[in-house]
């Protein structure tokens, strides 16, 4: 007969929290030990005894991957990490938390940004009905201006070499073909300045070879009938010490190669 031991959610050096069974305690023993999934090679993990008691049993629908970690009955920190975990060993690198999107960089082209899948965010009539995707955010912004008339802003956050550049270049590639040939001015024009901007702004480092070395604030003007009337830039923080030296295996921005 199969016994059933407690699984925990375990801290973890490399991996930050993963599912671990609990093994037969000794009697006397101090430390208690914890076998990992298979996933995780079944590493053995030796936690002191009174620390148990502060670890969360594993929920089985913390382990599926869902698409919303809203949707989980216990969320905690192990729980969103190793959805975000499984999520990308299936190559999906979107997680949504109700509106918000978790984005992981795959390093790699993956075929999920084609004409068609934006046509079909642009579609829908609420991008929650939809894989989480960045074209959804982007769809929110635009409807969310679209209903209430107010102001909306997409802040995209996250360390270097995690996507952020990318993020916002898909964000305005979305924002600028929904709203393509709505009005007089020439949507191309938004798309056109990122080039500019990184040449003079983005350098290589030894994490990232396209590193953004400054902060950047898009503004996008549009009428009541969403057409695009123009847009400005400001640009802070900008690394200036970087003209005048780099740390090794790094180089200066981009425009002096």
């Amino acid at each position: 007969m199969e016994v059933l031991r407690p699984r925990y959610w375990t801290p973890h050096a490399e991996h930050s929290w993963i599912p671990c069974s609990l093994l037969e305690p000794k009697q006397g023993d101090s430390s208690v030990s914890l076998e990992a999934d298979d996933q995780f090679d079944g590493e053995v993990v030796l936690l002191p005894a009174d620390s148990l008691a502060s670890l969360s049993l594993v929920q089985k629908e913390q382990e599926a991957g869902v698409d919303d970690v809203c949707s989980l009955a216990v969320v905690s920190e192990a729980a969103l990490l190793h959805t975000a975990r499984v999520r990308y060993s299936q190559d999906l690198i979107y997680t949504r938390v109700s509106r918000i999107l978790i984005a992981l960089n795959p390093f790699r082209c993956l075929p999920i940004y084609s004409s068609q899948c934006m046509d079909e965010y642009m579609a829908a009539a609420d991008s929650m009905d939809l894989a989480p995707h960045i074209f959804g955010i982007s769809k929110d912004a635009l409807q969310r201006l679209k209903d209430t008339g107010r102001d909306q802003a997409v802040l995209i956050s996250g360390e270097s070499g995690a996507g952020k550049t990318e993020s916002a270049k898909l964000v305005l590639s979305f924002v600028t073909e929904a709203v393509r040939g709505s009005g007089c001015w020439d949507e191309t024009r938004v798309r056109q300045t990122n080039p500019v901007l990184e040449a003079f702004g983005n350098a290589m480092t030894v994490r990232n070879n396209n590193s953004s070395r400054f902060g950047k604030w898009l503004d996008l003007r549009f009428s009541a009938s969403l057409q695009l009337l123009g847009c400005s830039l400001t640009s802070y923080l900008l690394e200036t010490t970087r003209v005048c030296s780099q740390s090794p295996e790094e180089r200066g921005f981009h425009i002096f190669f």
